[in-house]
């Protein structure tokens, strides 16, 4: 699949929402991640990743036993 010259120069930016509240030791294992708790879920975000460093973020995920709930990409913002 060919990308356009915006998209590889842009810093995407995903969020991986799992279930359950991040308590310490989660926290601790993502120290390089954006963690936001809202209610029963927990949420990861993180800019400049690609897709090595993503699935590296979900092998993590997966290693700690989370469920992951969702995935998505946002949109680059305006340059």
């Amino acid at each position: 699949m060919k990308m356009m010259q915006s998209e590889k120069a842009a810093d995407p930016t995903y969020v991986i929402t799992v279930r359950g509240t991040a308590g310490p030791w989660v926290r601790a294992a993502f120290d390089d991640v954006q963690v936001s708790v809202a209610s029963d879920t927990t949420t990861l975000r993180r800019t400049g990743t690609d897709q090595a460093a993503l699935h590296g973020l979900l092998h993590r995920i997966e290693g700690l036993g989370l469920e992951v709930i969702d995935v998505h990409r946002e949109p680059a913002g305006p340059a």
